[in-house]
């Protein structure tokens, strides 16, 4: 990949973060989620692609297990 896809992957990443980190016990946001984890790695399909996705993707999940203990 170009420093330029790297950007724009790294840019694609982090508006996937950023849309999702306000996490709901909502099935919609959830399968919306992975539809989009899905694509973001497809239109890039990188290893660090998929472990920038697992992260984020593992962060959500903590955050949501985090608000359900409250």
């Amino acid at each position: 990949m170009t420093i330029k896809e790297d950007y724009e992957m790294f840019s694609d990443i982090w508006k996937f973060y950023r849309k999702y980190r306000e996490v709901k016990d909502d099935g919609d946001y959830w399968k919306q989620l992975i539809n989009e984890a899905d694509m973001i790695y497809r239109k890039y399909n990188t290893r660090l692609c998929k472990s920038l996705l697992l992260d984020v993707l593992d962060e959500v999940e903590r955050v949501y297990q985090n608000q359900k203990s409250l």
